[in-house]
């Protein structure tokens, strides 16, 4: 997490923004801080506005898969810049799309045709203004639903601001967290009423040889700004009204709103070193609490209204990851593979080698087909090419995964029904090329493309993607502009 700051925090000063998709609800302010010898500053909160909004659906299950497009496109329209942010319409129609321009306005549109129509602008102001500081979007809850818009602010009076508009752009929330560090993860809740401020900065006491670096999750109000509740935990999550948080082998959850403990399970596996600054995380998909424990991989799945142990696993390797895919099923991505889950236990492993050379993997998209999931993979490698590995349990996927050789350092990636889009990242120049690879005849390619922009990869454990298929096209997304790709007449 410090790093990728670190990263943000230089890309800002050149300009360049970030951009990162949270989903949660609940209805306060969650920090999760470093207790050392040396005490932080205290955080203030101040908000005003109400956080009256409906939130309906439900973030984190894949797509639906949009129509490939199988020709070549006849022609690429670049569309004006500002961090954006792309919602594609779940059944493949005209994706939503939100962005903020150099004067702080955030305007929303559709993409119809080749460019994007309007539908409202809201002017939130110079703080606001991309090159002011670090601003990014949020649309937890759909392209119908509430839009977070943050920026945080990493010199001066060093501070993050945070507006909740509606989806007819009315600002309903405006919230302000000082002082910001830049080794903190900000986020605000789907309804507007729960602030999360993850603080990663420590200045740890040394006891002998070990470094010791207490964490504590802080939950405050965005009504009063009072803390309501402070427990120590090396992870949390949130989830609908509730706080998620883990320490030695206790689960446990929170109210929100008052900060009480509702249930703590002890899952009789140590889940993590408490002495550690760095824990492997809480995840929650659906109705379920997922943690693993990191001697032996493995996995306890929690009910979470209950705490009651569902069941329990091990896998192969590291969680990445987990996505639910409806009713009682998950979608697991670990180190080396996918797991499909039922109600009581894991249905089916799905291996996804890693290099040998030790190389990093991403889950970076996933979709629902007539059939099955499908998720691409990316596996890339310090000292070997990267490979797109699409895998799932599609009749055509169930027996092996398709690999695909990228010749890049990295790559980007997104799966249409019977499509793969692969656009490979070079640390110059801004021309690109996009490739498209057919995935009903062993990953041959269809077609390539230039386009004017290569996209940035998001440093984040699940998908993320800035490539869209909808109906009529392709949408591609950078933090500074998009360009859409049409297919021939």
């Amino acid at each position: 997490m410090k790093r990728g700051f670190m990263r943000a925090r230089a890309r800002a000063r050149k300009g360049h923004l970030w951009r990162t998709v949270t989903a949660s609800a609940a209805g306060l302010v969650v920090t999760l801080s470093g207790c050392t010898t040396q005490k932080p500053a205290a955080a203030t909160l101040s908000c005003s506005g109400t956080a009256a909004v409906g939130v309906t659906g439900q973030a984190g299950r894949p797509a639906q898969a949009a129509p490939g497009l199988r020709a070549r496109p006849r022609s690429v329209t670049e569309l004006p810049g500002g961090p954006s942010l792309v919602l594609a319409a779940a059944d493949g129609g005209a994706p939503t799309v939100y962005r903020v321009d150099p004067e702080g306005d955030v305007l929303a549109g559709r993409l119809e045709g080749d460019g994007v129509i309007r539908r409202w602008r809201t002017p939130l102001g110079e703080a606001f203004r991309p090159r002011s500081g670090l601003v990014t979007l949020t649309a937890p809850a759909g392209g119908d639903g509430p839009l977070i818009v943050a920026a945080h602010h990493l010199h001066d009076e060093a501070r993050s601001e945070f507006r909740l508009l509606s989806g007819a752009g009315q600002q309903l929330l405006s919230c302000t967290w000082r002082p910001y560090d830049s080794d903190e993860r900000v986020e605000l809740s789907a309804d507007g009423s729960v602030l999360v401020a993850t603080r990663t900065r420590k200045k740890p006491r040394i006891s002998g040889s070990s470094t010791v670096a207490d964490r504590h999750v802080e939950i405050y109000s965005t009504t009063t700004g009072e803390r309501v509740a402070r427990f120590r935990s090396t992870d949390y999550a949130q989830g609908g009204a509730r706080v998620y948080g883990r320490l030695g082998s206790d689960v446990f959850a929170h109210e929100a709103g008052s900060g009480r403990e509702v249930w703590r399970t002890d899952t009789g596996t140590r889940l993590g070193d408490p002495r550690k600054a760095v824990s492997a995380p809480v995840f929650v998909a659906g109705d379920r609490v997922v943690v693993q424990a990191p001697a032996d991989h493995a996995v306890t799945v929690l009910d979470t209204a209950t705490g009651t142990r569902l069941w329990g696993e091990a896998l192969p390797g590291q969680v990445q990851s987990v996505h639910h895919l409806g009713d009682d099923r998950m979608l697991i991505h670990y180190r080396g593979g996918l797991a499909f889950t039922a109600r009581d236990g894991i249905e089916r492993l799905q291996p996804v080698p890693a290099a040998a050379d030790g190389a990093r993997q991403k889950l970076q998209h996933l979709i629902r087909t007539g059939d099955g999931t499908m998720a691409a993979v990316i596996d890339e490698g310090d000292r070997s090419a990267p490979a797109l590995v699409v895998a799932g349990d599609t009749p055509e996927l169930a027996d092996a995964p398709l690999r695909i050789p990228i010749t890049a350092a990295h790559a980007q990636a997104v799966l249409a029904d019977t499509v793969a889009y692969v656009l490979p990242w070079t640390p110059d120049g801004e021309q690109a090329t996009l490739y498209a690879y057919d995935l009903t005849a062993e990953g041959r390619l269809l077609w390539r493309s230039p386009v004017p922009h290569r996209l940035h990869i998001e440093e984040s454990p699940g998908p993320d993607a800035g490539l869209h298929p909808y109906a009529d096209g392709l949408f591609g997304l950078d933090r500074s502009t998009g360009w859409v790709l049409r297919p021939a007449p």
